[in-house]
Formats: structure tokens, sequence, C-alpha cells
């Protein structure tokens, strides 16, 4: 067998499909009564299975990338296409862009869209012609006579079809892209297969995949078919077309989790049955973010962590007022499901430069000499014995934009479908945080310059129950009776310094859970793993992750104090 070249000048696709490593054989459960040394190797077998995916996409991300190939490649494109009437242009992507997660390959819903020769990712022309027909048919509702001269004849019947006077060339990178690695997590899979309700305590399913990295340029490219009197208006409605799918749309798998989209400039057409809804997002305490890697280049806002929160928050609003297949059901009509997409989407976009800092793992000796955020932020500091990094964070100050679009779902109107994700998005900036230890009062912030007015707690649980009306109420029929659900406190911090408000925040916490101790109230709180019962074939206590959560708020940054909101609920699903 010849020697295989070093990843640095290996083809992309080859490291993806043919050259990785093989698969390592997974663990098996260990026997009763194992030995330390066998539950040693077990936990060795397992992290190595684990991490095998993306230790291999690693590989990938390393592999040949030649600037001077692509520039040559996009100088003959650019000979072949100038010798048809058309338009070129350019545009760059806001988000992570991935493509063709599900093609065949080694690695579950880990591919994406590489050149079969040269292995750099494009985006196809078939595709982009696919998005600019959606975007021209269901958002910009173009007439049916243009989408026909631009796209061609849709019909069943090959003899009858006919092609379009717009061809649509496949979009290629100015600049080789960058690979990196991403992650998605399925934190209630026994719920979505159709199981029982859905708990914090769960454990996640991780998902590596690869995508290119936001702010990459690719080229695109539409000629006509036929030189016509009305060719050119052909072209410019194609480009439109085009631009509007890319930033409305997004490009590629995961679209609505905010991947894929691009910055064009282009804004919804008088007419379309999308409703939008603006704001501005600001971290008023540190945000511990992070992707697959958990590294600085990770730390930013992903809108695939946002929406997952907003979808959480919103099932936490109506859970135990309906079934819980009703309330699947509705989930999946909103925020998507396996088989078919949801109404809500979201776009993120940086508003301000952040700042990032290591979290200091240099905490003093002595119990009574450690500050609160330790406290609050256990395991973030890292361990240097073990070679762990401590954690990547956030500084307040930090700014994002969001945009949440919302289309009419089987049920609901597009209104109504984009109230749902308001009233979620008020929820979790009131009462809960994004990122790790959000629930601690890190990653809290607030909302600024919306385009429509935010809600009033009463509002949301009004309106929660205006929409819950039209659905039959049986007790019998929920697992679960409607609780007291949302109980909120308010703690006043005397500091007007984030950090030490959240070191008064954390000394609350830790006297509480020493005067509470082996009580159940504690288990509010969370608790760090799963605690048995000694002398009893009782089950282990169930609540490690708490029904608790806390957001730091500041009702006036420039001259008031900042305070801590505390939501409790009676059932955390």
């Amino acid at each position: 067998m010849s020697r295989l070249p070093p990843d640095s000048q290996s083809h992309p696709g080859l490291l993806l499909d043919k050259w990785h490593d093989p698969w390592p054989v997974p663990p098996q459960p260990l026997p009763r009564g194992a030995s330390k040394e066998q539950k040693e190797r077990h936990r060795t077998a397992k992290r190595e299975f684990d991490e095998f995916a993306r230790s291999q996409l690693e590989r990938v991300t390393k592999a040949f990338r030649d600037q001077a190939l692509l520039d040559g490649v996009r100088q003959r494109f650019e000979r072949a296409v100038a010798t048809l009437p058309g338009r070129r242009w350019k545009r760059r992507t806001s988000e992570s862009l991935t493509l063709h997660l599900s093609r065949a390959g080694s690695f579950e819903n880990s591919g994406i869209c590489l050149h079969p020769i040269y292995g750099f990712a494009y985006l196809p022309g078939t595709g982009l012609k696919g998005m600019a027909r959606s975007y021209a048919r269901n958002v910009a509702r173009a007439p049916d006579a243009d989408i026909e001269a631009v796209f061609g004849k849709d019909t069943t019947k090959e003899e009858s079809g006919a092609a379009g006077g717009v061809i649509f060339f496949d979009a290629l990178p100015v600049q080789w892209p960058k690979l990196t690695i991403d992650i998605v997590n399925n934190h209630h899979r026994q719920y979505y297969e159709g199981g029982g309700a859905p708990e914090d305590w769960e454990d996640p399913v991780p998902v590596n995949f690869l995508s290119v990295a936001p702010d990459t340029e690719f080229e695109f490219s539409v000629a006509s078919r036929h030189r016509s009197d009305d060719s050119g208006r052909l072209l410019e409605l194609a480009q439109a077309w085009i631009d509007g799918a890319l930033a409305w749309l997004g490009a590629g798998a995961k679209t609505n989790a905010g991947y894929g989209r691009f910055s064009t400039g282009a804004a919804l057409e008088a007419g379309s049955n999308r409703r939008v809804f603006t704001a501005t997002l600001t971290f008023v305490s540190p945000a511990f973010l992070a992707g697959a890697l958990q590294g600085k280049d990770d730390c930013a806002l992903r809108p695939a962590t946002l929406r997952g929160l907003l979808r959480s928050w919103w099932r936490t609003l109506h859970a135990g007022f309906l079934p819980l297949a009703k309330l699947r059901d509705l989930e999946g009509e909103l925020w998507g499901t396996t088989v078919t997409d949801g109404a809500i989407s979201l776009h993120v976009e940086p508003a301000s430069a952040a700042k990032l800092k290591q979290f200091d793992f240099n905490k003093p000796r002595g119990a009574d000499a450690v500050p609160g955020r330790f406290y609050l932020a256990y395991g973030m500091e890292g361990n240097p014995r073990q070679q762990k990094p401590a954690r990547w964070y956030v500084e307040p100050g930090a700014q994002w934009k969001l945009t949440i679009i919302a289309r009419p779902a089987a049920t609901w109107s597009g209104e109504t479908v984009l109230d749902q994700a308001v009233m979620a998005l008020w929820l979790l900036s009131e009462y809960g945080g994004i990122g790790a230890k959000c629930r601690r009062g890190f990653g809290s912030f607030e909302l600024s310059e919306p385009s429509l007015p935010l809600p009033t707690s009463k509002e949301v649980l009004a309106r929660a129950a205006s929409v819950r009306s039209g659905y039959q109420y049986n007790a019998s029929m929920v697992e679960s009776p409607p609780l007291n659900y949302m109980v909120f406190g308010v703690l006043p911090l005397k500091s007007r310094d984030v950090w030490s408000a959240i070191d008064q925040l954390g000394a609350a916490y830790r006297s509480f859970t020493s005067s509470e101790k082996r009580k159940s109230e504690k288990l509010a709180l969370g608790l760090p793993r799963n605690i048995g019962r000694r002398g009893s074939d009782q089950r282990a206590i169930e609540h490690p992750a708490g029904r608790s959560s806390c957001s730091i708020k500041s009702p006036s940054l420039s001259t008031g104090p900042l305070r801590s909101s505390f939501a409790h609920s009676g059932r955390s699903w």
C-alpha cells in the first residue's frame, strides 16, 4: 500500500471520504463490579470514540489550500462566462455556511460541498437556482410569467417542459474558504422521537460537522440563454432574487438557525408574507460563548445557540397546559423538526467588536477568601495540571443585531408566529442568559431598539393563554397539570461593577446551599451530579440541572445599581 501524503498536501474531499483513520471499536458496557483499572480503560476508550469524528474533521480543516490554483480556476471560468451576455457580482457571508450535510459519507450529517477536482467549498448553480425560485414565488410573490421566463416551465411531463431564459452558474469563492468545525447538540432526543417530556438533566448528543467560516466572499454569475430585448430585465430579476434568497432564506443547510446568510442590503418586497422583528442585544454580564472547539475563535454568539434557547423558553411557557403530543406538534410548526423546517428563522450579526478574555483561574486559597464568581463559574477557570485551559468569555458591552423572520405556520398566521418568538425572546432576556453558566447570571443581556414594542410579564402570560384557548383543555389528557410555573424574585445588588455584583450573587447562592444542605429545597439550584440515597433502593435524585435561572439586569447602567432576576419553574420542561 502506498504511503499517503501529509494532510497539508491532501485533497480535503479525500480526507473526508477516503483517507480518514479507521473508526475505533465502540466501548462495551462495563460489567458489574468492574475494577478501577477497567473503569479507567473504559473512560479512555469512550473518550477516544466520542472525539474521533472531531479529530478527523480537524484534519480536513488543515488540508490542501492553494490560492494560486483557485485564481487560475476563476480566470478560466470568467473567460468562459464572458462569451455570453450576463452579470457577475460578489457577496460576503455574514454567518457560517454549510452545504450537503446529509450526503453519503463515513460521518453522520458531516458532509460539505467541496469541489470534486480542486477541493474548495462552493455553491452549486442548481442550488442557487432553486433558492432563487423559492424566494421569487414564496417571498417576493413575483408574477408567474416572470418566474417562468427566468426559470423555465415547471411540468411533470418532459415533452411539455421548457428551459428558462437565464443560466445560473456555480458561485466560486474569491479566497480559498476556511473550513471550521461546528457542533449541534440534541438535548432532548427522547422527547423529539415521541417519548416523554424533556428534562434539563438529559445527556446531549453532540454531532460535529464542517462549515465555511463567516466573512467569506463568493462571486455569483448569471447569463442569458438567448439574446432578446427582454434579456436585460430577466438578468436583473435573477440577480435580485438570488440576493433576496441569500439575505432572507440563506444558502445551504440549517438556514433557519442562521447559517448561510449573506450581506446583500436586500429588503423584503412589499406584499411579502414574512414578518420581521429586529433588536440590538447587549451583554450586561460576562458570557461564556463557545462552539465545538471552545477556544478564543469560537467565542461568539451563534444563532443556533440563541434559537435553541428561544425554543426552550417557548416550550416552558406552554408546558403543562397542553397534552405532550400537541405541545410537540406546535413546537415543530414553529421551530422545525428533522422532517420539516420551522416557521421561525434567525439572523445574528455583530454590532460592535467583542472584547474577549480568559477566566482567571488564580483564585485565592481559603473558603472565606474565594469570591462568589468562582462558585457560580465553577469549572470555567480551567486546570493547568490537566492542561485544561480556562474558558474564554465575552466582556459586558458586546452587541449583536438580531433579526427574527417569521412566516405563516400550518395553524398560525405570520403575526402570531412572530409574537410567539418575541415572547420567548423577552423571557430569555428578562430571566435567562446565553452560554455556559447562563442560569447563574453569566450571559445576561438586554434588548434595545426593538422594531416592535416588547411585552410585559402579564402580557406574555395573557398572550400565551389566548393562543392556547383554541385547543380544548382536559386535565386528564395532560401529563402534568398546569402549575404556577413562573415565580419571579428580585435580589438588589449593591455594586454597579458587574464582577462585584456576581461575587455578591455567588455569596448568596453559597449561603443558601450551605443552609439547605441535604434538603430537597437545594434541588432548585441544581446539583453537580446524580446523587443516590444510601441504604435505599429508591432512584437517584433526578434533578442535577435545577429548575431556576438567574439573569443580571440593569435598570439604569449610569445611575442605578444592578439587580438579579430569578425565575423558578414548577416544571422545567
